[in-house]
């Protein structure tokens, strides 16, 4: 569960060593769910060499072995050391991320799936595929922001980082491919819980979520997760219940880090941005839903 936000952490520390931060600032603003006393061994890189990285440094983390992996997927056994740190190239820092957590998710599956026990292993898979799928979600509507004039392109694109895990896989895998806009990722999930979620989403581009009341991909993810883990607490003797409180900890952590920033930027009380809080805990009672 935790070898994600060590990914994060990983990602999060190369970025600011980047940026001329230094190693001791950065090392108190991981996320301590991704701590682990290797992290503090990750040095600058010249340019961008992720591959020199990986040799000198990643090998040795808890997490090296999804970077291993990585590498193997983008590379063959024939490969020398120059060509690996030169395809590595081809990808941002985001897009390794994104691989990597990838790899990560459909282990985790893997793992639920083989070594729980039955309860905890429906359980956590469920969660898992979930993830997944607003992963997939967000990567096709990322990709239609950036916008690609060769539809090709674009789909061999979107492919290098959705999982072959979840709900959308492999029934709606040939639909999502055909996506061109945010009414077409609509039509692509009909009939699947996210259509619910999906169809209140604005299709404009107002990126101004403070003074907006439209309800944002993010917004729409955060809710149906809010109800998803919060049912995670409604069976018992299953690991599922830490897996959620995480995810639920997390929607609290949001809520304050927004409503911090409304402060900050000193928004008007009146605007529609204070009434985006997501309930990270929501209970079902005889249908009537109960948030506390």
């Amino acid at each position: 569960m935790l070898h994600g936000y060590q990914i994060d952490n990983v990602v999060f520390l190369i970025e600011g060593l980047k940026s001329g931060r230094n190693t001791a600032e950065l090392m108190n603003a991981v996320d301590p769910l991704g701590y682990f006393k290797e992290l503090k061994y990750v040095q600058p890189i010249e340019g961008d060499d992720y591959a020199g990285l990986y040799q000198n440094v990643l090998i040795d983390l808890p997490v090296g072995v999804y970077f291993r992996k990585f590498i193997n997927e983008i590379t063959d056994s024939t490969t020398g050391e120059d060509s690996i740190a030169e395809r590595m190239r081809d990808y941002s820092l985001q897009q390794i991320q994104l691989r990597v957590r990838k790899i990560w998710l459909e282990e985790l599956f893997d793992f639920c799936e083989t070594k729980l026990q039955p309860t905890s292993a429906e359980v956590m898979s469920d969660f898992i595929k979930f993830e997944a799928d607003c992963q997939t979600i967000q990567i096709i509507a990322n990709s239609l922001m950036v916008g690609s004039t060769n539809s090709v392109n674009r789909e061999m694109e979107r492919k290098k980082y959705i999982t072959k895990v979840g709900y959308l896989y492999p029934e709606r895998d040939e639909k999502l491919k055909s996506v061109t806009d945010m009414r077409t990722l609509v039509m692509a999930v009909d009939g699947t819980p996210y259509h619910s979620m999906l169809e209140n989403v604005a299709m404009g581009d107002d990126r101004n979520e403070a003074e907006s009341n439209e309800v944002t991909i993010d917004d729409a993810m955060q809710q149906e997760a809010s109800r998803r883990y919060s049912m995670g607490f409604e069976g018992g003797f299953h690991v599922g219940c830490f897996f959620a409180y995480m995810k639920l900890k997390e929607l609290e952590i949001k809520n304050v880090t927004w409503l911090a920033e409304l402060v900050q930027m000193q928004v008007s009380r009146n605007l529609p941005g204070w009434n985006k809080f997501i309930a990270p805990f929501q209970y079902h009672l005889n249908d009537t839903q109960v948030n506390m």
